[in-house]
């Protein structure tokens, strides 16, 4: 009987290799000075222009769509930036220098020359402003006292959050303690044979984090609630899963439930969303 062939092993590296090179071959290397092109928007604030904006590409990302390139700002490129670029890179987290993510639509190589940005023509979106309290954002932003250009703080999802996570949710529990008014009338929503129902229950106060992870619930992070419903029966909810009708708390409970997401991490909020 003979022995079967074994299929040669191929390494990760090899396997890598072998799919970049199906990859487009980048037109740019490092080192080379680029210009981007008039009518790019900045990705992370897509009203605000970086035409004329020159760097030296520093690292090359190889995707089946195509390269992406990552640059340091020149100098002279950063003197004449708008001061919002600045001030938005700070309030992020981002070094003002450097830029990932440009794709070769967007860069052709610096001719020499003058230096001549695409000048931003309203900046008023990311102006310092005061807080609108008929926005939602807004509202989250005076909960952790935010500034307008930055955005409120989220749960996080490591182990290494838990500490500030804690810290998050024992400051929305102040805040909803001192504004939601108790009692109201609310659901929770339980699966029976497949099927949503709704179980109506007289919410009755908040209960406190401290309570809620000394008892090691095994639930989402975040707000617990407690209440009963109609036959006496104890009700100890996540905040968050409580379905209510259009009651004066509604605007709180809608906020809270904007800020925690679906499983306590968050997601992303429109601006104008009330």
């Amino acid at each position: 009987m003979s022995k079967k062939k074994r299929r040669p092993v191929i390494s990760r590296k090899k396997l890598k290799e072998k799919r970049l090179a199906t990859y487009p071959q980048p037109i740019y290397a490092v080192g080379d000075l680029v210009q981007v092109n008039d009518g790019v928007m900045d990705a992370n604030w897509d009203a605000l222009p970086i035409g004329g904006w020159v760097g030296k590409i520093t690292k090359i990302q190889r995707e089946e769509t195509g390269p992406k390139y990552e640059v340091v700002w020149t100098g002279e490129t950063l003197d004449q930036a708008h001061p919002i670029f600045g001030q938005l890179a700070s309030f992020e987290g981002l070094k003002p220098n450097e830029y990932t993510g440009l794709e070769e639509s967007d860069l052709h190589l610096f001719p020499g020359g003058p230096v001549t940005l695409v000048a931003p023509t309203d900046v008023s979106m990311y102006a310092e402003r005061p807080l609108d309290p008929d926005d939602r954002a807004d509202r989250l932003r005076m909960i952790f006292d935010t500034k307008p250009l930055e955005w409120f703080p989220t749960l996080g999802d490591d182990e290494d959050d838990e500490n500030e996570n804690d810290r998050l949710i024992r400051r929305y529990y102040d805040y909803l303690s001192e504004r939601l008014a108790f009692p109201f009338e609310a659901a929770y929503v339980s699966r029976n044979s497949g099927r949503s129902v709704n179980h109506r229950f007289t919410v009755e106060k908040l209960i406190a984090p401290d309570v809620v992870k000394a008892a090691n619930w095994n639930g989402p992070e975040g707000l617990y609630c407690s209440g009963v419903e109609p036959d006496g029966k104890l009700v100890e909810t996540p905040l968050q899963k409580i379905v209510f009708g259009d009651i004066p708390q509604k605007q709180l409970l809608d906020d809270y439930r904007s800020w925690i997401g679906d499983f306590g991490f968050g997601w992303p909020l429109d601006e104008d969303d009330d």
